[in-house]
């Protein structure tokens, strides 16, 4: 089987599973579309590193997660003259949605990517711990401590320091 009929395969298996992964973190169903493709299309150009692997999910589900981390970094980047029309309406909710989106995006930013899924996947997602390592391919400790690491430094950002 060739690596495009292999993708094929994955793309069939999986990829339901990535394209809910993307519309939960895009939060809009073109953009988790041409994320699901872009990430499929990241697997066809590098499946000599799936070769051997057991399950291919685990790697999978890393990559949509960081490719949809950085689309939204960078749309959060490019849309703040699309975001202000919104500002001016008057609109409460949506004022406050902007705010709190904004404000995730600035503390995600502040770490690496491994720490981003994994606060993604346990404070977004609402995924065990166990599920997110699995996902990740790394362990549950890793999760916890990257997970501690994450909301340590949050409070503190946030001046909610509870040492």
């Amino acid at each position: 089987m060739d690596h495009r009929e292999a993708a094929a395969r994955l793309y069939r298996e999986y990829g339901p599973a990535v394209y809910r992964r993307c519309l939960r973190l895009l939060r809009d169903r073109d953009a988790a579309q041409d994320a699901t493709q872009e990430v499929f299309m990241k697997l066809v150009q590098n499946m000599a590193r799936l070769e051997g692997r057991g399950d291919a999910l685990p790697w999978i589900y890393r990559v949509a997660t960081n490719h949809c981390l950085n689309v939204s970094r960078n749309t959060g980047r490019h849309a703040e003259a699309e975001l202000t029309p919104d500002l001016e309406s008057g609109s409460r909710p949506d004022a406050e949605a902007i705010h709190d989106r904004r404000l995730a995006q600035e503390l995600l930013s502040r770490f690496d990517e491994g720490t981003q899924a994994v606060a993604v996947g346990v404070l977004i997602d609402g995924m065990e711990r166990d599920e997110v390592a699995a996902a990740l391919g790394i362990s549950r400790r890793t999760v916890s401590r990257r997970l501690g690491r994450f909301l340590a430094h949050t409070r503190k950002f946030l001046g909610r320091d509870e040492t």
